[in-house]
């Protein structure tokens, strides 16, 4: 169990390979519990990887400890990988929020909302917090006890966190959602992918800082006169390898979108400038 890394009493942390953008090479397998276990983001797809968290769950049922919950905090496939092959071998049901049941392609046993508890007993409880922007249904699972909480794809620990308009992720949803991830206690995050986030308030204000400022270059390229897609992307993401500038692009519509929910910004024939409304008469 040399992989099997604890956190605080009763909350460990699996890093297991999966199919995820690099840098990023694997996701994160929350541990929890004493006598009764959850298995948080179960996201394994090869077997290799799939043996190892199977001869860690038998060297902890030999100490009377067995699974009894999985949970996933969104819909992505780096992160659901190994849910039914579990849910299967320990005959356990699936935890996850209604807008991600809808989009998975097997069922989910219960439904979770902002605010539901579960209690695995010894003074274990985990606590859905619905964290929108990213993907519809996600959810951080705040551990009540240590405080810790499994912040899925809200924040990273290698990486970056990709706002995906087209699979119905929402810029302002997210910055809302890192604002109340900020505000809950904790005191750690587990990232979906990469090592553990010892200062949340730190982390979260980082990454509401690097939107905004992200989104004042989408203004000022605008107002210097960039108006397409691709004088844009060049604008706002010089700093990014061109390599990577197809994802770039899909951030910078997520930002063009929310920029015009807020009515900053109007989009006419592909082409953006500020909104603008008339003068009084």
């Amino acid at each position: 169990m040399e992989r099997l890394k604890t956190l605080a009493e009763g909350v460990h942390r699996l890093a297991l390979r999966t199919p995820t953008l690099p840098p990023a090479m694997a996701t994160n397998l929350m541990v929890v519990g004493h006598s009764k276990l959850a298995l948080v983001e179960p996201a394994t797809p090869f077997e290799e990887e799939q043996r190892v968290l199977d001869d860690v769950l038998e060297a902890l049922a030999a100490q009377g400890r067995t699974v009894q919950m999985l949970l996933v905090t969104h819909h992505h496939v780096d992160h659901i990988g190994d849910v039914e092959r579990l849910r299967q071998r320990h005959g356990v049901p699936l935890y996850a929020h209604a807008a991600t049941a809808e989009r998975l392609p097997f069922g989910v046993d219960h439904a979770l909302g902002d605010g539901d508890e579960l209690d695995l007993g010894e003074g274990i409880v985990l606590r859905a917090v619905h964290t929108p922007g990213h993907a519809p249904g996600h959810l951080v699972i705040h551990e009540l006890s240590s405080g810790i909480a499994h912040a899925g794809d809200m924040v990273a620990g290698e990486g970056s966190i990709l706002i995906e308009p087209d699979d119905a992720g929402d810029m302002g949803q997210y910055l809302d959602s890192l604002r109340r991830l900020g505000s809950l206690g904790t005191t750690a995050l587990v990232p979906a992918h990469g090592p553990v986030l010892e200062d949340p308030v730190a982390i979260t204000e980082h990454y509401i800082a690097h939107r905004l400022g992200r989104e004042a270059k989408v203004l000022a390229a605008i107002d210097e006169g960039a108006a397409s897609m691709d004088e844009l992307v060049a604008r706002v993401y010089h700093d990014t390898p061109r390599m990577l500038w197809p994802l770039a692009a899909r951030a910078l519509e997520a930002h063009l979108r929310k920029l015009e929910a807020d009515g900053v910004v109007t989009r006419t024939g592909g082409r953006a400038r500020r909104f603008s409304t008339p003068e009084p008469v």
